[in-house]
């Protein structure tokens, strides 16, 4: 058997349950560990994963008639709360460079946070000053093309068990589009919690271009001065995707606090013209002088059409446009 030289592991999920990613500059999608590596690489793998350390060791050859020493490199990824996500396996014979580590990131996403935690990265990415957790939002930011990211939106509103799941996104950094293997597990105690690994396949795989579906939400998103278009879930009307620019001075939730962006009274009477809308099989409302909290102090005033989007079962995204039409100095009522 041939065995990889360079095998990103992904350890996402239980011990017994491990995969590679990648072997040998190649994307892989969750394949054996047993097919790419030998059982003495296992053992290098588990001892880096328990130590949350790299671990750098010399092993006899595995291979046929070959009497060389092979130098084996472990290298861990850790996520939030220090969970190793993965473990990046190189060897070569003794005396050789070895080969270079994969581009990663791991994080972890928090369903009923809808916030995105970064652990360990070699992409180099920051999060803003001041902040711990990345919003939904904030990162689709960055997204050119995401074929199945209604399917990973709706997986976010009604978690399965035991989830396992990736596909590829091409996305803008440092002004290139880069393509990249998205790959997420469920915690397997609490479907709530995902652990997520991001690689860089850009070497093997090209950038997509835009999909239709992007090219629809381009286009619906053509923006006129004031108006805004987002794309936000039923149940809790929380902010999923814009598809325009986001309105301007507002503070959006999980940016700076836990708050609700809108006022507290407008919060009531969103709820409840939504849910008039879903339990009235409606597909359209129209929202006036809602309030959003601004940055700093005030309020930003919108008027809000929702439209629910077709879905076989329950309703469960809309589109909303907003449309600026003033800003208020009323206090607010809830202070941080």
């Amino acid at each position: 058997m041939v065995y990889g030289e360079r095998v990103l592991v992904e350890t996402l999920g239980e011990r017994n349950t491990w995969t590679a990613l990648a072997v040998d500059g190649r994307p892989a999608q969750w394949r054996s560990l047993v097919r790419v590596l030998p059982p003495r690489m296992l053992g290098v793998l588990a001892d880096a994963h328990d130590r949350r350390e790299p671990v750098d060791t010399w092993l006899s050859s595995w291979l046929p008639g070959d009497r060389r020493t092979m130098a084996v490199s472990a290298t861990p990824m850790v996520g939030p709360g220090r969970r190793v996500h993965s473990v990046q396996m190189r060897s070569t014979p003794d005396g050789s460079a070895l080969p270079d580590l994969y581009t990663v990131a791991a994080f972890g996403y928090s369903v009923p946070e809808r916030s995105i935690r970064l652990g360990d990265n070699t992409f180099d990415w920051d999060l803003p000053a001041g902040r711990a957790s990345w919003t939904v939002p904030e990162a689709f930011r960055f997204v050119e093309r995401f074929d199945r990211s209604m399917e990973l939106i709706l997986h976010t509103l009604d978690p399965p068990d035991r989830l396992r799941w990736t596909a590829d996104i091409t996305v803008t950094m440092a002004g290139a589009p880069r393509r990249i293997r998205l790959a997420l597990r469920s915690d397997p105690d609490n479907r709530l919690l995902w652990r997520g690994l991001l690689h860089d396949v850009t070497d093997s795989l090209a950038p997509e271009p835009i999909s239709l579906e992007g090219a629809t939400l381009s286009a619906l998103g053509r923006q006129q001065e004031g108006h805004h278009l987002a794309l936000t879930a039923v149940r809790d009307v929380r902010l999923i995707r814009w598809i325009t620019e986001p309105v301007p001075e507002v503070r959006w939730h999980g940016t700076a606090d836990s708050r609700d962006t809108p006022h507290p009274d407008d919060m009531a009477r969103i709820c409840t013209a939504i849910g008039d809308m879903v339990r009235g099989a409606c597909t359209h409302t129209y929202l006036e002088g809602i309030r959003l909290r601004r940055i700093g102090t005030g309020w930003v005033v919108v008027d809000a059409r929702c439209t629910v989007l077709p879905a076989p079962n329950a309703p469960a995204l809309m589109l909303v446009e907003l449309t600026v039409t003033g800003t208020s100095d009323a206090p607010d009522p809830a202070e941080p």
